[in-house]
């Protein structure tokens, strides 16, 4: 468990969350229901982050365009980053942690 007792994010886990990017649902069920209900909550984070912290979602670009290759001026790529803005801020991630983390993501949509 992650010190503030959110579940450690994993390869697996990380790939579960952003399997459900473009999703307004929960994809499948996982396993463990507290992932699930993580997920969840991060899918409201995105929701809220896409549709009003463009700005705050745009610093990500920069960052994270060498690992994810994202499009310019794609929905696709502001949902990305509006999920990333929620990982980062639930857990308060560094930016430097953050970019570590999303090495592990095998996802690409």
């Amino acid at each position: 468990m992650h010190k503030s007792d959110l579940p450690y994010l994993t390869q697996d886990r990380l790939d579960y969350f952003f399997t459900a990017v473009y999703d307004a649902e929960v994809p499948s069920p996982h396993k463990d229901a507290q992932i699930v209900a993580l997920l969840t909550a991060l899918k409201a984070m995105q929701h809220f982050n896409h549709f009003h912290r463009s700005n705050d979602t745009r610093e990500f670009f920069t960052l994270l365009n060498d690992i994810f290759n994202f499009e310019r001026n794609s929905e696709g790529t502001t949902l990305w980053l509006a999920l990333i803005l929620a990982i980062k801020e639930l857990y308060g991630f560094s930016p430097e942690k953050l970019r570590e983390l999303m090495k592990l993501v095998t996802i690409r949509k």
